[in-house]
């Protein structure tokens, strides 16, 4: 296994070699280490996101849309800004933002294509073109609509994905050199220690440690008002009844809602947090306790 590290950094630090080739070895990596955050991150990127939910934060980007418009007497708007207020509230992403879910190979092949002449276009879907034909600009009628990336997104994208592997790589060789231990046959301190270094890493890249369904401790789903499967989750990742009970009083001081009480009970246990029964740093803790109970306030899915 030390011989697979080796080989990740020096693929990851070489911008010639394939992106995709990086995260079949961080696969088999995780598969090593028995660690499924790293599995399903490298998964994903391998594969592409099968649903919006499951895109990460760092491949959300801003980007504009635009549209072809045939305006009175025959007046032709070859790219015309479409204004996101337009749009009802619950669509205004389709001007606002893009959730680049593509596989990282089929995003280094656009990043690389000539023909996008440094802009990647994401078509609208036709039957919502259909739909708002007419009501886009005034006096106008919309014959096509898409949304513009800069190509420069999609390579800060694929950057992030190879610098956050070889900082990973790096930081598990080092922890595992400086204990001296067998890559391959791990002291369980040594072992918990990496898993918190794949953890801090992919947290700080925004990717997918599956805080939305708190896989914490056993996939447990949060229901939004639900106070039942909450506390299952909580004990899970390590509270005790005590600590439900502190929490019940928070929420009642704050009046049911994500306030200053709230907030001190998730700084003060998060020193208590487990994520897949490991320990975690208190800044990572802090962050999945909040995205607990905003999934309980139906503030966030």
């Amino acid at each position: 296994m030390a011989v697979l590290l080796d080989e990740i950094i020096r693929v990851a630090q070489d911008d010639r070699q394939s992106l995709p080739n990086l995260l079949r070895s961080c696969v088999i990596l995780a598969s090593e280490l028995r660690d499924e955050r790293l599995k399903k991150w490298a998964n994903q990127e391998l594969d592409g996101y099968r649903t919006e939910t499951d895109v990460p934060h760092y491949r959300v980007h801003q980007a504009s849309a635009y549209g072809q418009f045939e305006g009175r007497f025959q007046r032709q708007y070859s790219r015309h800004l479409i204004p996101s207020g337009v749009l009802p509230e619950e669509l205004r992403h389709w001007g606002e933002t893009v959730n680049v879910s593509q596989s990282a190979g089929s995003l280094h092949d656009l990043a690389r294509d000539d023909l996008t002449r440094g802009v990647i276009i994401f078509p609208w879907p036709p039957n919502m073109i259909a739909h708002y034909s007419e009501r886009l600009v005034v006096d106008c009628v919309c014959h096509n609509a898409w949304q513009e990336l800069p190509k420069s997104a999609l390579i800060e994208i694929l950057e992030a994905v190879r610098n956050t592997t070889l900082r990973m790589a790096l930081e598990i060789r080092e922890s595992v050199q400086e204990s001296g231990s067998d890559l391959a046959h791990l002291q369980p301190e040594v072992k918990t220690e990496v898993q918190q270094i794949i953890i801090h890493n992919l947290t700080n890249l925004g990717g997918n440690v599956s805080l939305r369904d708190i896989d914490a401790s056993g996939q447990t789903v949060i229901v939004a008002g639900d106070r039942k499967s909450l506390d299952a989750a909580l004990t899970k990742a390590g509270m005790n009844q005590t600590d439900l009970a502190e929490l019940t009083d928070a929420i009642q001081v704050d009046g049911n809602k994500a306030g200053t009480r709230v907030s001190k009970w998730i700084g003060d246990k998060a020193h208590k947090m487990l994520i897949g029964g490991v320990k975690i740093g208190a800044s990572i803790a802090q962050k999945v306790l909040t995205e607990m109970l905003m999934q309980h306030y139906g503030l966030k899915m």
